[in-house]
Protein backbone atom coordinates (compact mmCIF):
# COMPACT_ATOMS: atom_id res chain seq x y z
CA UNK A 1 0.00 0.00 0.00
CA UNK A 2 1.47 3.37 -1.12
CA UNK A 3 1.05 6.43 1.07
CA UNK A 4 0.99 10.16 0.22
CA UNK A 5 2.34 12.62 2.42
CA UNK A 6 3.32 16.24 2.73
CA UNK A 7 6.23 16.42 4.72
CA UNK A 8 7.68 19.13 6.98
CA UNK A 9 11.45 19.62 7.40
CA UNK A 10 12.91 21.95 9.24
CA UNK A 11 15.02 24.43 7.23
CA UNK A 12 18.38 24.47 9.27
CA UNK A 13 18.73 21.04 10.73
CA UNK A 14 16.53 19.10 7.82
CA UNK A 15 15.60 17.16 10.15
CA UNK A 16 11.44 16.20 9.74
CA UNK A 17 9.26 17.61 12.17
CA UNK A 18 5.97 16.28 11.07
CA UNK A 19 3.82 14.49 7.83
CA UNK A 20 0.57 15.10 6.52
CA UNK A 21 -1.26 12.01 5.13
CA UNK A 22 -3.53 13.25 1.60
CA UNK A 23 -6.00 11.27 1.10
CA UNK A 24 -5.78 8.75 -1.88
CA UNK A 25 -9.21 10.39 -3.14
CA UNK A 26 -7.39 13.73 -3.48
CA UNK A 27 -4.27 12.82 -5.51
CA UNK A 28 -5.81 14.05 -8.43
CA UNK A 29 -6.81 17.74 -6.89
CA UNK A 30 -2.61 17.18 -5.55
CA UNK A 31 -1.51 16.83 -8.94
CA UNK A 32 -3.42 19.80 -10.15
CA UNK A 33 -1.93 22.26 -7.54
CA UNK A 34 0.94 20.68 -7.96
CA UNK A 35 1.18 21.36 -12.17
CA UNK A 36 2.81 18.08 -12.99
CA UNK A 37 2.82 16.20 -16.06
CA UNK A 38 1.34 13.28 -16.84
CA UNK A 39 4.38 11.25 -16.35
CA UNK A 40 5.44 13.18 -13.10
CA UNK A 41 1.88 12.36 -11.22
CA UNK A 42 2.41 8.70 -12.22
CA UNK A 43 5.54 8.46 -10.55
CA UNK A 44 3.97 9.90 -7.44
CA UNK A 45 1.20 7.42 -7.50
CA UNK A 46 3.66 4.69 -7.89
CA UNK A 47 5.08 6.01 -4.77
CA UNK A 48 8.28 6.20 -6.53
CA UNK A 49 8.92 10.20 -6.76
CA UNK A 50 8.65 13.19 -4.22
CA UNK A 51 8.40 16.89 -5.28
CA UNK A 52 9.38 20.59 -3.36
CA UNK A 53 6.53 22.51 -2.58
CA UNK A 54 6.36 26.29 -2.87
CA UNK A 55 4.69 28.86 -1.01
CA UNK A 56 1.48 29.33 -3.53
CA UNK A 57 1.75 25.08 -3.46
CA UNK A 58 1.40 24.90 -0.16
CA UNK A 59 -1.46 27.15 0.51
CA UNK A 60 -3.25 25.68 -1.76
CA UNK A 61 -2.62 21.87 -0.27
CA UNK A 62 -3.37 23.82 2.99
CA UNK A 63 -7.22 24.28 1.59
CA UNK A 64 -7.26 20.92 0.06
CA UNK A 65 -6.61 19.57 3.03
CA UNK A 66 -8.19 21.11 5.86
CA UNK A 67 -4.97 21.60 7.71
CA UNK A 68 -2.04 24.61 7.78
CA UNK A 69 1.12 23.47 7.66
CA UNK A 70 3.04 26.66 5.80
CA UNK A 71 5.74 28.26 7.78
CA UNK A 72 8.76 30.23 5.97
CA UNK A 73 11.67 27.63 8.66
CA UNK A 74 9.86 24.90 7.23
CA UNK A 75 11.21 22.68 4.06
CA UNK A 76 7.77 21.27 2.82
CA UNK A 77 8.11 18.11 0.36
CA UNK A 78 5.29 15.66 -1.20
CA UNK A 79 6.20 12.37 -1.49
CA UNK A 80 4.28 8.74 -2.23
CA UNK A 81 5.74 5.66 -0.32
CA UNK A 82 5.17 1.92 0.12
CA UNK A 83 4.61 0.65 3.76
CA UNK A 84 4.69 -2.93 4.66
Amino acid sequence: MIIYSVELFDKHTEMLKSEIEIPKEKVHEVSKIMGWSSDAERAFLNGIAGFNVNIEQAKSLETLLGKKFYASDLIIQISGGEVQ
